[in-house]
Protein backbone atom coordinates (compact mmCIF):
# COMPACT_ATOMS: atom_id res chain seq x y z
CA UNK A 1 0.00 0.00 0.00
CA UNK A 2 2.02 2.94 -1.20
CA UNK A 3 0.44 6.26 0.91
CA UNK A 4 1.69 9.56 -0.52
CA UNK A 5 3.54 11.94 1.80
CA UNK A 6 1.77 15.06 2.92
CA UNK A 7 4.07 17.84 3.54
CA UNK A 8 0.86 20.52 4.72
CA UNK A 9 0.34 17.91 7.29
CA UNK A 10 1.59 16.02 10.22
CA UNK A 11 -1.08 12.81 11.14
CA UNK A 12 -3.74 14.80 9.68
CA UNK A 13 -3.26 18.02 11.57
CA UNK A 14 -2.28 20.90 9.13
CA UNK A 15 1.30 22.08 9.39
CA UNK A 16 -0.33 25.53 10.23
CA UNK A 17 -2.35 24.64 13.45
CA UNK A 18 0.62 23.01 14.44
CA UNK A 19 2.38 26.00 14.36
CA UNK A 20 -0.24 28.03 16.50
CA UNK A 21 0.68 25.74 19.15
CA UNK A 22 4.36 26.38 19.14
CA UNK A 23 6.71 28.87 19.96
CA UNK A 24 9.96 27.83 20.72
CA UNK A 25 12.03 25.15 18.10
CA UNK A 26 8.93 25.15 15.65
CA UNK A 27 11.24 23.05 12.65
CA UNK A 28 12.52 20.80 15.50
CA UNK A 29 9.47 19.61 16.86
CA UNK A 30 8.03 19.09 13.61
CA UNK A 31 10.45 16.82 12.66
CA UNK A 32 10.42 15.21 15.62
CA UNK A 33 6.26 15.44 15.22
CA UNK A 34 7.13 13.56 11.46
CA UNK A 35 8.82 10.85 12.90
CA UNK A 36 7.29 9.96 16.38
CA UNK A 37 5.67 6.24 14.45
CA UNK A 38 8.61 5.73 12.99
CA UNK A 39 11.83 6.36 15.86
CA UNK A 40 11.46 8.34 18.91
CA UNK A 41 14.05 10.94 19.19
CA UNK A 42 15.82 11.41 22.85
CA UNK A 43 14.22 14.76 24.45
CA UNK A 44 17.31 15.99 26.48
CA UNK A 45 15.48 19.04 27.69
CA UNK A 46 12.58 16.99 29.03
CA UNK A 47 14.95 14.66 30.73
CA UNK A 48 17.26 17.18 32.40
CA UNK A 49 14.17 19.36 33.63
CA UNK A 50 11.93 16.90 33.35
CA UNK A 51 8.30 18.62 35.17
CA UNK A 52 9.68 21.75 34.67
CA UNK A 53 9.88 21.34 30.92
CA UNK A 54 6.39 20.18 30.76
CA UNK A 55 5.45 23.90 32.64
CA UNK A 56 7.57 25.10 30.04
CA UNK A 57 5.54 24.00 26.83
CA UNK A 58 2.53 24.96 28.69
CA UNK A 59 1.38 21.34 29.90
CA UNK A 60 0.97 21.79 33.70
CA UNK A 61 -1.34 18.70 34.49
CA UNK A 62 1.55 16.68 33.14
CA UNK A 63 4.17 18.32 34.54
CA UNK A 64 1.95 17.91 38.07
CA UNK A 65 1.31 14.19 37.65
CA UNK A 66 5.21 13.48 36.67
CA UNK A 67 6.33 15.18 39.78
CA UNK A 68 3.51 13.24 42.19
CA UNK A 69 4.67 9.89 40.44
CA UNK A 70 8.20 10.94 40.57
CA UNK A 71 8.07 11.64 44.58
CA UNK A 72 5.68 8.29 45.65
CA UNK A 73 8.82 6.55 43.93
CA UNK A 74 11.34 8.46 45.31
CA UNK A 75 9.36 8.23 48.79
CA UNK A 76 9.13 4.52 48.52
CA UNK A 77 12.83 3.94 47.51
CA UNK A 78 13.69 6.16 50.10
CA UNK A 79 11.91 3.92 52.62
CA UNK A 80 13.18 0.83 51.21
CA UNK A 81 17.00 2.12 51.19
CA UNK A 82 16.40 3.10 54.82
CA UNK A 83 15.24 -0.44 55.72
CA UNK A 84 18.13 -1.63 54.41
CA UNK A 85 20.53 0.28 56.29
CA UNK A 86 18.82 -0.69 59.40
CA UNK A 87 18.95 -4.25 58.54
CA UNK A 88 22.63 -3.70 58.03
CA UNK A 89 22.64 -4.80 54.05
CA UNK A 90 23.48 -0.95 52.62
CA UNK A 91 26.42 0.20 55.05
CA UNK A 92 27.10 3.61 53.92
CA UNK A 93 25.61 6.50 52.50
CA UNK A 94 27.08 6.02 49.24
CA UNK A 95 25.47 2.76 48.57
CA UNK A 96 22.22 4.70 49.27
CA UNK A 97 23.21 7.28 47.06
CA UNK A 98 24.18 5.18 44.42
CA UNK A 99 20.61 3.25 44.14
CA UNK A 100 18.87 7.21 44.17
CA UNK A 101 21.02 8.01 41.77
CA UNK A 102 20.39 5.26 39.27
CA UNK A 103 16.68 5.88 40.13
CA UNK A 104 17.19 9.20 38.46
CA UNK A 105 18.99 7.67 35.35
CA UNK A 106 16.20 5.35 34.82
CA UNK A 107 13.55 8.33 34.89
CA UNK A 108 16.12 10.11 32.98
CA UNK A 109 15.73 7.89 30.13
CA UNK A 110 12.37 7.51 30.28
CA UNK A 111 10.98 10.93 30.12
CA UNK A 112 13.71 11.41 27.95
CA UNK A 113 11.99 9.03 25.35
CA UNK A 114 8.29 9.72 25.88
CA UNK A 115 8.59 13.30 25.64
CA UNK A 116 7.69 14.17 22.23
CA UNK A 117 4.75 11.75 22.04
CA UNK A 118 3.28 13.39 25.05
CA UNK A 119 3.62 16.65 23.85
CA UNK A 120 2.40 15.49 19.99
CA UNK A 121 -0.54 13.98 21.83
CA UNK A 122 -1.15 17.00 23.61
CA UNK A 123 -0.51 19.33 20.99
CA UNK A 124 -3.07 16.79 18.99
CA UNK A 125 -5.62 17.77 21.75
CA UNK A 126 -4.98 21.65 21.91
CA UNK A 127 -6.39 21.25 18.02
CA UNK A 128 -9.31 19.50 18.61
CA UNK A 129 -10.58 21.39 21.36
CA UNK A 130 -10.24 24.44 18.97
CA UNK A 131 -12.31 23.05 16.68
CA UNK A 132 -15.05 21.97 19.09
CA UNK A 133 -18.21 23.80 18.12
CA UNK A 134 -20.49 22.86 20.59
CA UNK A 135 -19.66 23.88 24.01
CA UNK A 136 -22.35 22.25 25.72
CA UNK A 137 -20.61 18.62 24.90
CA UNK A 138 -17.92 19.85 26.55
CA UNK A 139 -17.46 18.25 30.46
CA UNK A 140 -16.15 20.27 33.13
CA UNK A 141 -12.58 19.31 33.34
CA UNK A 142 -12.88 19.75 29.70
CA UNK A 143 -13.63 23.09 29.94
CA UNK A 144 -11.24 23.95 32.92
CA UNK A 145 -8.43 21.84 30.78
CA UNK A 146 -8.84 24.41 27.83
CA UNK A 147 -8.74 27.77 29.89
CA UNK A 148 -5.80 27.07 31.77
CA UNK A 149 -3.72 25.38 29.19
CA UNK A 150 -2.96 27.28 26.47
CA UNK A 151 -0.22 26.96 23.19
CA UNK A 152 3.17 27.52 23.42
CA UNK A 153 5.91 28.11 25.34
CA UNK A 154 6.82 29.92 28.57
CA UNK A 155 9.83 30.89 30.68
CA UNK A 156 7.21 32.60 33.68
CA UNK A 157 5.43 29.11 33.53
CA UNK A 158 8.28 27.16 34.36
CA UNK A 159 9.71 29.73 37.07
CA UNK A 160 6.36 29.82 39.07
CA UNK A 161 6.49 26.00 38.25
CA UNK A 162 9.57 25.44 39.99
CA UNK A 163 8.77 27.34 43.17
CA UNK A 164 5.45 24.89 43.02
CA UNK A 165 7.98 22.03 43.02
CA UNK A 166 10.53 23.22 45.74
CA UNK A 167 7.10 23.39 48.40
CA UNK A 168 5.92 20.26 47.52
CA UNK A 169 9.64 18.89 47.84
CA UNK A 170 9.56 20.31 50.88
CA UNK A 171 6.74 18.56 52.07
CA UNK A 172 8.32 15.24 50.95
CA UNK A 173 11.31 15.61 52.22
CA UNK A 174 9.37 16.22 55.77
CA UNK A 175 7.40 12.86 55.18
CA UNK A 176 10.90 10.83 54.57
CA UNK A 177 12.13 12.66 57.69
CA UNK A 178 8.90 11.40 59.86
CA UNK A 179 9.18 8.07 58.27
CA UNK A 180 13.03 7.53 59.01
CA UNK A 181 12.13 8.92 62.42
CA UNK A 182 9.13 6.55 63.50
CA UNK A 183 10.86 3.41 62.00
CA UNK A 184 14.16 4.53 63.84
CA UNK A 185 12.24 4.58 67.01
CA UNK A 186 11.02 1.43 65.83
CA UNK A 187 14.37 -0.55 65.74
Amino acid sequence: MNMEYDESQIGGYSISEIRGHLEKNQEEYLKRFRQIDKKKKFNGAAAFFGPLWFAYRMMWIEGILLWFISSIITLFTSFIIYMLVLARIIYSKDSAGLLLFLLWIVKFLIIGKLADSIYWRKIKKRIDASHWEDEKKLSTIQKLANSVECKGASIWSAIVFSFLLQFGDVIVGAIVLAMATVISQIY
